[in-house]
């Protein structure tokens, strides 16, 4: 079998034989996930090096921390730096082969016609039948979001509806409750004020502008526009962590999840929407796709898995979809569907 590798540059140690060995038994151990021999990778990978040559590059292989030997005799096992080489190699690529049948249900995408978080629900269970692994999927706000407007409607004497509408259609809504009886001829004075400061300009412009002026020209509005700017923030930063999983009975099918303990860690995290949602925002970067792998991860209970994460921005949204799955992940075909999502998205 012939690879084509990706010109050297990943790693300055290696020599191109040696990532060509190294890719070599990465690709042969995600396929099998048994330890992988100098023959093996000598008989259909690198038909034109010895069997003997290829094991001693192996061995330096093992020596740099690449390789692993599970035990005497048996082949190797690549390491978290090796599966990092080998990523890095796959991200240099123009494009990656998609499966005819991943093309075709990735397609229904354009067909579904659903809310935001029905959309993204279906997403992840589209994603997690596909790949085999847990997916994820999330809207994001940005740092730097703008507001549409802002409406405050009362409700009773002590009670007002705010209605936030953000830049792009996402529309969030909360009650405030309110010490003294506000008319809602006063409520629309106050909207309009504040409408007309948030006009073009970020969330954070406009708070801050807001914050300077309330005590000094809305001191009879004081209290409500405080907490208007409160409930605000909170609704900002409470929508960074609102994410979708799917296909998480995937991962009770992989042997690479055989240790219960590490599995039940694993689930428990999933479990805290809060907590993981952080770990996803803190691992996508502004690269289109993200791989954190194994021992990269921040959290124990991830030191076991890879997390790929595809990003893209529109207006004021972030959308982040990915998959986790074992350290011995088919990346190269995961890392291909997160792209063609991501133009689907886009599109």
């Amino acid at each position: 079998m012939l690879i084509r590798f990706p010109a050297p540059g990943g790693d300055k140690m290696l020599t191109e034989r040696q990532l060509e060995i190294l890719y070599s038994v990465v690709h042969e151990y995600i396929r099998t996930g048994e330890p992988v021999g100098s023959r093996t990778i000598s008989k259909k990978y690198l038909t034109n090096r010895s069997a003997a040559t290829i094991r001693n590059e192996m061995a330096d292989l093992e020596e740099a921390g690449f390789l692993h030997q599970p035990y005497t005799s048996a082949g190797r096992v690549p390491t978290s730096k090796a599966y990092r080489v080998y990523v890095d190699m796959i991200l240099q690529r123009d494009s990656l082969q998609v499966p005819v049948t991943a093309r075709e249900k990735l397609r229904s995408l354009k067909e579904e016609k659903r809310s935001i978080e029905n959309m993204l629900s279906y997403l992840t269970q589209l994603l997690g039948s596909i790949t085999h692994y847990i997916s994820l999927a999330g809207i994001t706000v940005l740092n730097d979001a703008t507001l549409r407007r802002l409406d405050l409607v009362k409700v009773d004497s002590h009670h007002v509806l705010l209605v936030i509408i953000l830049e792009g259609g996402l529309v969030h809504h909360d009650i405030i409750r309110t010490e003294r009886d506000v008319s809602q001829e006063e409520l629309n004075d106050l909207t309009s004020y504040l409408n007309g400061v948030i006009a073009g300009r970020t969330w954070l412009e406009a708070r801050d502008l807001i914050r300077e002026r309330v005590f000094r020209e809305l001191v009879h509005y004081a209290e409500i526009c405080m907490q208007t700017l409160d409930e605000v923030d909170y609704v900002l930063k409470k929508s960074r962590y609102r994410f979708f999983t799917g296909g998480t009975s995937n991962i009770l099918l992989l042997p690479d999840f055989r240790d219960t303990e590490k599995l039940r860690s694993l689930l428990v995290l999933l479990e805290n929407e809060e907590e993981f949602a952080k770990i996803v925002d803190a691992c996508a970067t502004d690269e289109p796709i993200s791989v954190i792998i194994g021992d990269e991860n921040p959290v124990n209970a991830m030191k076991d898995c890879s997390l790929v994460l595809a990003s893209a921005e529109s207006g004021v949204k972030r959308t982040i979809i990915g998959v986790i799955g074992p350290v011995r992940m088919d990346y190269e075909g995961t890392i291909g569907v997160l792209e063609l999502l991501c133009e689907q998205l886009l599109n």
